[in-house]
């Protein structure tokens, strides 16, 4: 940014110094050295309040570790890592039998458990049973009902299904590998369509003239020469380095508050759908203020090149 800074006002003192004959001597020198760092410093300071840039910027998303919720051997994988899903598609699945047998036992107790209240009530109609006995049979019967239920609910969770639209980023399973539901063990994980953003991390100083629904600019390093129009969605309220844990220590300020960057949401509004941009990508964002415009539009010139510097740096990897 300050390299194109310097080369424009080089070349504005050579069309001033060659073009308009302008002589050279100490004092026009001097002045156009003073005049160059004066200049430059008060275009950089109005930019970086007014118009803050970061390139610590990219492409997040939301993932889920895939889990069952009975405990089985896997019997079938569906997926594959990289393969893209849609809501209700069924991953892998767990052997089933062993929860067929026990709806099927359930199912038997609970019809033996109906009959036994159907004798029970006609006993105790015709004064051969208690109230008790009665009472009893209901109990059984409600009980069956509510393991059935269960029992039915577990045999469908053998098919690990979808919850949403999106692609599994890591499939570690195999059939005949046990399923455990134990949340630090996860089998696969899962990229949300739905849940991705891009996140910027801006200096604090230039907080307060990045507000939501400002004008904002995007370039990628993965797309050379292209500028996406965006707006500001919104700041993060807290930061990592506000954080304290309830752990019952005393808190100390040694280390803990350290000037970190605020994250900023950024929405872009021009159409990336025909590109390929991974979770993941870097990306350079400036945020535009209703302050001080006309320097926004230098701001928008050096994003420009930076943009098309990105075919230079692609060569020379």
């Amino acid at each position: 940014m300050v390299e194109v800074l310097i080369i424009v006002y080089s070349m504005i003192m050579w069309i001033v110094f060659k073009v308009f004959k302008v002589p050279v001597n100490k004092w026009t020198g001097t002045t156009a050295v003073l005049g160059g760092v004066v200049s430059i410093g008060f275009l950089l300071l109005m930019m970086g309040m007014y118009h803050p840039f970061t390139k610590e910027a990219r492409i997040y998303s939301l993932t889920t570790p895939v889990l069952p919720t009975v405990k089985g051997r896997v019997v079938e994988v569906n997926v594959k890592t990289g393969d893209r899903v849609e809501e209700g598609d069924v991953l892998f699945r767990i052997d089933p039998e062993p929860f067929q047998y026990a709806v099927d036992q359930l199912d038997a107790d609970l019809l033996l458990a109906v009959s036994n209240l159907a004798d029970a009530t006609e006993l105790f109609e015709k004064k051969f049973a208690s109230a008790k006995d009665v009472e009893r049979a209901q109990a059984s019967v409600d009980s069956l009902t509510a393991q059935l239920a269960n029992a039915r609910y577990e045999l469908s969770e053998t098919d690990v299904r979808a919850e949403s639209d999106g692609y599994l980023a890591q499939v570690r399973l195999r059939p005949g590998a046990l399923a455990v539901p134990m949340p630090f063990s996860p089998l696969m994980t899962f990229v949300h369509d739905k849940d991705r953003f891009l996140l910027g991390g801006f200096q604090q100083n230039p907080l307060q003239n990045i507000q939501p629904d400002f004008e904002a600019e995007v370039i990628f390093t993965a797309l050379p020469g292209k500028v996406f129009a965006a707006t500001v969605g919104g700041t993060s309220e807290i930061m990592a380095q506000g954080q304290l844990l309830p752990d019952g220590k005393l808190i100390k300020l040694v280390g803990v508050t350290p000037a970190g960057r605020v994250l900023v949401r950024i929405d872009i509004t021009d159409d990336l759908s025909g590109y390929v941009l991974p979770t993941g990508a870097k990306a350079y964002v400036a945020v535009y203020s209703d302050t001080w415009k006309p320097v926004a539009i230098i701001r928008k010139v050096i994003l420009r090149v930076m943009s098309w510097e990105n075919y230079l740096f692609s060569f020379m990897a």
